[in-house]
């Protein structure tokens, strides 16, 4: 197992570096050993980045970690965001957002109703 982090801002005159230390100092902080942390000054319009390309077709494998921020970090788009992040489901990795709590915590050592709820139910279709 693997831990990445990945940050992306729109221009090259924002700054990556406050991205990079928060998720920097969770895994200080957590103690998890952070292999790499990806990073794009693109638009989060579309997922045609280069190094979120290398990330997820070339780095990523089952049982790893991936750290974002926030998720307009990810993506804006938000259907396009959605299907990256099943498509990171679906390659077996793990995706923990900063500032969503419940994506810190490891529901596979839960065992209760509301843990295997989330399980569940996380990415199934609204009807």
């Amino acid at each position: 197992m693997q831990i990445y982090g990945y940050h992306r801002t729109s221009t090259k005159e924002q700054h990556l570096d406050r991205g990079i230390q928060e998720i920097e100092r969770y895994c200080n902080e957590h103690e998890m050993a952070l292999t790499n942390i990806f990073t794009d000054q693109e638009t989060g319009k579309n997922f045609n980045r280069p190094r979120y390309t290398v990330l997820v077709e070339d780095v990523l494998r089952p049982g790893d970690i991936l750290i974002v921020t926030e998720l307009d970090r990810l993506g804006r788009n938000k259907y396009d965001t959605m299907q990256q992040i099943q498509r990171i489901k679906n390659m077996g990795v793990r995706l923990m957002v900063l500032e969503l709590p419940t994506t810190l915590m490891d529901l596979s050592v839960m065992d209760n109703a509301m843990a295997n709820y989330i399980k569940t139910n996380a990415f199934k279709k609204k009807e």
